[in-house]
């Protein structure tokens, strides 16, 4: 993002941090359900698998993890694979950085019942590619939303990571008690831009999103969950790269701080709300908690 932009940028952002606040007033922060229903067809809303990774390709493992962790995210561990990866958390969401080439960032969910994620996917008309196979039965799957956004189903159990579990936000904000959270705020949501939310929302209902909020200002955006993870569903083109959201109630010290250690954001839209990249380009939205 060139520098020249941000003018344009900043007015452009003012819609999108207007919707992210909302979702503040919208999101409280609950454990998630310890024990999922997978691919159910129960009137309860069902959970893809029983954990989320984002899988983020990079350049240099190091140098991406070292950014991280500079953010005040922990390095924990990471699952087997045939290239460099590692993987970081924030104590709520665990983002596993692959030094390999894939659609970035990738939607992984661990635990799954493939053999009934494959057949309900069917049903809801998306063609799921297998990945990986141990004694004839898929173990490994992967599809893509109407938009593009790559999802990894896979069927082993996640990696174990003590004090780890996602938690949904609290307009409260964290109190600092509940578990470790990184330098720039807690995970709020996965922030997805679509050509339209209602497709895309009733895409993802079907794979067991609860919608959360629904508003048509200041354009058409949408929160929703599984219990798992949350997304935000922007019918925008505001801003096109998927993004990392995370809130705090003291983001504009949380900024001043960071820019004094030689951080740099793309873009600040207000002293509260700023917009940073990763080394490899991924978009993280650094947003104030009202």
């Amino acid at each position: 993002m060139k520098r020249g932009n941000c003018a344009g940028l900043a007015i452009q952002y003012q819609a999108t941090l207007f919707c992210l606040s909302l979702m503040c007033s919208v999101l409280r922060l609950t454990p998630a359900v310890a024990q999922p229903q997978f691919f159910s067809n129960a009137k309860n809303p069902v959970k893809l698998g029983s954990l989320v990774e984002f899988d983020l390709a990079v350049k240099d493992v190091q140098v991406t993890q070292a950014f991280y962790e500079s953010l005040g995210f922990k390095a924990v561990a990471a699952a087997k694979a045939d290239h460099p990866v590692a993987a970081v958390t924030d104590g709520n969401v665990v983002l596993a950085l692959h030094q390999a080439e894939f659609a970035s960032p990738t939607i992984t969910y661990y635990g799954a019942n493939l053999a009934a994620g494959m057949s309900l996917l069917q049903e809801t008309g998306v063609a799921a590619t297998i990945l990986k196979k141990k004694n004839g039965a898929a173990t490994e799957i992967e599809f893509s939303d109407r938009n593009g956004q790559r999802v990894v189903l896979k069927s082993e159990a996640p990696v174990p990571r003590p004090g780890v579990g996602f938690e949904m936000m609290t307009p409260a904000g964290p109190t600092g008690k509940e578990k470790h959270y990184s330098r720039i705020g807690i995970f709020g949501e996965f922030s997805i831009a679509v050509m339209e939310r209602a497709t895309a929302a009733a895409f993802w209902q079907k794979l067991g999103f609860q919608k959360m909020h629904e508003s048509d200002i200041p354009y058409p955006w949408g929160i929703y969950s599984d219990g798992v993870t949350v997304l935000g569903i922007h019918q925008t083109t505001e801003f096109k790269e998927t993004a990392l959201s995370f809130f705090s109630r003291d983001s504009k010290d949380r900024i001043v701080k960071l820019k004094e250690e030689g951080f740099r954001f793309v873009l600040e839209m207000d002293p509260t709300n700023a917009v940073m990249q990763s080394p490899d380009g991924q978009m993280i939205f650094v947003f104030n908690l009202p």
